[in-house]
């Protein structure tokens, strides 16, 4: 009886996969022999080699026992030439037990188990009734709203079925550098989910709702059709992080294949919020605003747009697409935002920094407090920064230090400097040819060592690979940055004018 079983469970397992088998089936296992090594250590290094491809997809990959005796189980498996695929499959074969694919999780399980995950039940999620409304009001939805708390803002969300799942759906920007994470319901507690997901192509997550969280909410559905130019429209959701609901009417102004721009005046809070219909369907997920436009002295330009909404800022919100989700392990999503975060918190820091060397006299007072704070002895000193990561937050640390360090020296040798007005003219006009004085070998060394530090920064950007469009386009305002600070320290600006400053 064992055989038949086994073949039907390795059709199940077939079945569950899908184009993550194509992948895995590409990669090439470790190629060596383990010899009676506990099972986990062996998924585990298996796990790391997928992980490690650097293919965002694949980012996320986790394998899980589910098997009681795991922990104790010993095994003897040679994986030279395999791959992932028929290695896990080995694996399975080794442990008596049943590979299943789920959520881009490679499963372990007792077959007994696996035998529930019948592929028409696995799917099947008790379904609420969508309710039926004409005009709708915000106790007909109160239910279905779900306030976001991360540690670093507040968001909104909402709880909605998709394809026969129920979820909570928001945007990925929400949970940029989150360093904890809380799912609210309106009327009740916290609600507890068992898959996360996010959209490759746009600033879309959604959350999969665990069995039996969704009694006493409201499960909203999504519009069958496209919005069109006119149509009336009402958002729901913690408007200026707020922590209350709030109800935002508008029309749809503009529709997009991605996209679609409202007037519902939506303010940061609103993010993840959901855009209805008057029937309480589910148009979008309100999502960003453009301001106005600068036209930089082109008055024929800003004539052209005078007086029109063109002209002021603009709102707008993601249509929910129905494919591009990648299933994804939460802590390793973060980690991705975590570097996003202290990289830009370490560009403010550097850039604030360089553009005072420069003589930017707005940034002197900043400039200042950073010193101060990074360097104090004070435990109650909190930096202006955090970080989530140790040696980011070191390498930050140090680089304060030691431009203070540099500055004061060189401020010192300014002093020192017994010199006319006449001569520092003629040193000004000789920058660059001859080094003169050694506050000017000071400048060199400083400008040198900010620059090697921002062209680090650019080539760690240059070779990140983002799990997401959102992440990718987060990511770009800081390669502008860190591209315009090394600009800045190669134009290689004479330091003369500090100089007659500090004299």
């Amino acid at each position: 009886m064992k055989k038949p079983l086994m073949v039907i469970l390795l059709s199940l397992a077939a079945w569950a996969m899908g184009d993550l088998e194509e992948k895995l089936g590409q990669l090439q296992a470790p190629t060596q022999e383990f010899v009676r090594i506990p099972a986990k250590y062996v998924t585990d290094r298996l796990e790391r080699v997928v992980r490690q491809t650097g293919d965002p997809e694949l980012g996320a990959f986790l394998v899980e026992m589910r098997m009681d005796a795991s922990s104790a189980m010993r095994i003897t498996i040679n994986m030279e030439g395999m791959n992932v695929h028929q290695a896990l499959t080995a694996v399975a074969t080794a442990t008596a037990s049943t590979l299943v694919y789920e959520n881009g999780r490679a499963i372990f399980m007792d077959p007994d188990s696996a035998m529930l995950l019948q592929p028409e039940k696995a799917a099947a999620v008790p379904q609420q009734k969508a309710p039926q409304i004409e005009n709708v009001s915000f106790s007909d939805i109160d239910r279905s709203i779900v306030f976001v708390e991360t540690g670093e803002a507040a968001g909104s969300a909402f709880v909605a079925s998709v394809d026969g799942k129920i979820y909570i759906i928001s945007n990925q920007h929400n949970f940029l550098g989150a360093t904890k994470l809380a799912l609210r319901a309106m009327h009740g507690g916290l609600l507890e989910f068992d898959s996360f997901e996010f959209c490759k192509t746009r600033d879309l997550v959604r959350f999969g709702l665990k069995a039996g969280q969704a009694k006493g909410l409201t499960v909203l559905q999504l519009a069958p059709d496209a919005p069109g130019i006119g149509d009336k429209i009402v958002v729901y959701g913690n408007s200026a992080g707020g922590n209350v609901a709030t109800e935002l009417k508008g029309e749809v102004l503009g529709v997009g294949p991605a996209d679609i721009e409202v007037n519902a005046a939506i303010v940061p809070g609103n993010s993840g919020s959901p855009i209805l219909d008057t029937k309480g369907r589910v148009l979008g997920v309100a999502t960003y605003v453009t301001y106005a436009l600068k036209f930089q002295g082109d008055k024929e330009s800003k004539n052209i747009f005078k007086g029109t909404r063109f002209g002021k800022a603009r709102r707008y919100g993601v249509r929910i697409p129905s494919d591009d989700w990648v299933a994804a392990d939460l802590r390793a999503y973060l980690e991705q935002t975590y570097r996003l975060t202290d990289t830009k918190n370490y560009l403010e820091i550097l850039n604030t920094l360089v553009m005072y060397w420069n003589g930017d006299d707005d940034y002197e007072e900043s400039a200042k407090r950073i010193m101060s704070d990074y360097t104090s002895s004070n435990n109650r000193s909190k930096p202006p920064y955090t970080f989530q990561s140790p040696k980011t937050e070191a390498e930050a640390t140090m680089l304060v230090k030691a431009f203070k360090r540099n500055y004061e020296e060189f401020v010192a040798k300014v002093n020192d400097m017994d010199v006319s007005s006449r001569d520092l003219e003629d040193m000004s006009q000789n920058f660059g040819r001859r080094s003169t004085t050694k506050a000017e070998m000071l400048d060199g060394y400083i400008r040198s060592s900010l620059l090697n530090r921002a062209k680090r920064i650019q080539t760690d950007l240059e070779e990140s690979r983002w799990a997401s469009r959102f992440l990718e386009e987060a990511a770009e305002p800081l390669s502008e940055l860190v591209g315009e600070l090394i600009r800045a320290l190669e134009e290689n600006e004479n330091p003369y004018s500090r100089i007659r400053e500090l004299r």
